[in-house]
């Protein structure tokens, strides 16, 4: 309640409230669902084109339009990434970029597109539950793949040409570090985010964070992948 005092003085107009996270210390939390483990851009990773951005809508939902999958929870495991990566595929299964690729430990988004390209593709959530746990086996079936990658690029890192790739390409995935972001939103632009700590957490599993570079790095690891849907 201490902590919810606080943010509360520095952002009148959030509302804070009881969640599966407020009973953990700041040390808890960090050890249970933070630990990416770089923050680098990967050096070798393609570019994504500079865009025009004359005409750039400043108001527009990808939840509206049916693009975006339903929250999940990722558990007591740093599978965020792994979430994050098959949110801007298809309703595939988040488990297996986690379980064949990084697991429990964190790691980029790119990571997680480099292995859904090199084995082929992601199985339907259906046949690859996700359990929330790293037992460092991997069961990935390629008969079963239901979608692929046709290729993925980072995406600039400049908040009008986010803006225009998200809304060229879709959702996109990043990386945000801590665990929120003042919300003194009045008139200024802000971004959408959508986690994997389950529906209970910020509004109904998703956040608004104010655009800008230096809030919870939102901005500067941003990826857009091309996804392929593939017939059995």
């Amino acid at each position: 309640m201490i902590r919810q005092s606080v943010t509360s003085k520095t952002s009148s107009s959030a509302v804070h409230g009881v969640a599966q996270f407020s009973d953990l210390t700041p040390t808890e939390f960090r050890k249970s669902v933070l630990g990416l483990r770089s923050l680098k851009r990967p050096s070798d990773a393609q570019k994504a084109p500079i865009l025009p951005t004359n005409d750039l809508l400043t108001d527009f939902v990808w939840r509206d339009h049916g693009a975006v999958t339903d929250v999940k929870n990722q558990g007591n495991m740093l599978a965020s990434v792994s979430n994050n990566s098959v949110d801007c595929d298809h309703e595939c299964d988040p488990a297996e970029a986690g379980s064949c690729d990084s697991g429990c430990k964190g790691g980029l988004m790119n990571s997680a597109f480099e292995y859904t390209l090199k084995a082929g593709g992601l199985q339907r959530e259906e046949d690859y539950p996700y359990t929330g746990n790293d037992r460092g086996q991997c069961k990935f079936d390629k008969t079963k793949i239901a979608a692929s990658v046709a290729n993925f690029s980072v995406v600039s890192i400049d908040k009008d040409q986010i803006a225009v790739n998200l809304l060229k390409s879709g959702p996109l995935a990043g990386y945000g570090s801590g665990s929120y972001s003042p919300i003194r939103l009045k008139e200024k632009p802000y971004w959408i985010i959508k986690n994997s700590w389950g529906r209970t957490w910020g509004e109904k599993g998703c956040y608004k964070i104010c655009r800008g570079p230096s809030v919870c790095g939102v901005e500067t690891t941003v990826s857009t992948v091309a996804a392929v849907h593939v017939n059995h």
